[in-house]
């Protein structure tokens, strides 16, 4: 059995996934955070899409909207998961509640198979 990947691992792939996806720079994302010098800004985040640190809460809401996704997409256990996050998360409330009803229909026919 493959080891597991570590969380801050994941949540680094994202992250550097996310801000590249905007074309952002390190230093670019750390200047978003106020985080103003660029010898500190880019070091920071560079860490965190390393995996070495991991954002405290405060920090990962505003890393989180910075790049316009919501948090649980970094904290999700499978890319399954995190994409189907993400999906959601972009429908307009109303349609989430019916998306979340039809994910339950399918996992109660899952379950009673």
């Amino acid at each position: 059995m493959p080891a597991a990947i570590p969380p801050s691992r994941t949540l680094g792939r994202r992250l550097r996934e996310a801000r590249q996806a905007r074309g952002m720079t390190q230093a670019e994302l750390g200047a978003a955070l106020g985080l103003e010098d660029e010898n500190s800004a880019a070091p920071r985040i560079s860490r965190y899409e390393r995996g070495d640190r991991m954002p405290d809460e405060k920090t990962m809401e505003a890393l989180a909207e910075k790049l316009g996704l919501p948090v649980a997409y970094f904290h999700a256990t499978s890319d399954i998961l995190a994409e189907v996050i993400l999906v959601v998360s972009q429908l307009p409330a109303s349609k989430q509640k019916a998306a979340l009803e039809h994910l339950r229909q399918m996992a109660d026919k899952a379950t009673k198979r």
